[in-house]
Formats: structure tokens, C-alpha cells, sequence
């Protein structure tokens, strides 16, 4: 074999295997910066809403991945269920009117009754 073709084989497989390790360190790195967004969001969430309780900031720093995604998928069930309430608290007014119209009618049927 020349030497040439031997390089050309050295260059490929080099290429092949530094292919492969960037792809398998890009998924570990990915996977990791991934995980450090979500426990800042957890952090974050704790800032805002318990006015950065370092107590509660300890413990988010303690948490296992499992738990910090948990808290999360609550996080977003919490904020779907406060998105339909406020949907339906938008139409409270009307639905009082309507109620205390309805109240009114039947009060003066009750009322033209006696």
C-alpha cells in the first residue's frame, strides 16, 4: 500500500472516531445543561415566590433530578389549572347578573303567588 492511502485511511478513521466522541460528549453536554436549566427554574420559581427563602434554595440544591422535574410538571399543571379558572373568572360577572336576574324573577313569582 502507499503511503499515501495509508494517510488517507489514518485521516478517516481519526475523523470517524472524533465524530463519534463529539456526538456522544454533545448528547452528556446537552443532557447536563438541560438539567442545570431546569433546577435554575426551580431556583427561580422559589426567588419569586417564597422571596428567595435561602432555606428553600438549600433545599432545591439537594434535590435529585427526579424530583426537580417533578416539581416542574406540577409547576405546569398549576399554571394550566389557573389559566381555566381565570378563563372562567372572566365570565363571573355575567354569570352573577344572570343569577341575580334569574333570583329576582323568581323571587316576584313567588311573590305574586302569595
Amino acid at each position: 500500500m502507499k503511503t499515501r492511502y495509508k494517510i488517507l485511511i489514518g485521516v478517516g478513521v481519526t475523523a470517524a472516531v472524533g465524530a463519534t466522541t463529539a456526538f456522544v460528549g454533545s448528547k452528556a453536554v446537552i443532557d447536563k445543561v438541560s438539567r442545570y436549566r431546569k433546577r435554575l427554574a426551580v431556583k427561580s420559581f422559589v426567588k419569586d415566590k417564597l422571596h428567595g427563602n435561602q432555606k428553600a434554595l438549600e433545599l432545591v440544591d439537594q434535590l435529585s433530578d427526579a424530583d426537580v422535574n417533578n416539581l416542574l410538571i406540577a409547576a405546569d399543571r398549576l399554571t394550566q389549572l389557573k389559566d381555566k379558572l381565570g378563563e372562567h373568572a372572566d365570565n363571573l360577572p355575567d354569570m352573577m347578573d344572570d343569577l341575580r336576574q334569574t333570583l329576582m324573577a323568581y323571587a316576584t313569582k313567588v311573590k305574586e303567588k302569595l
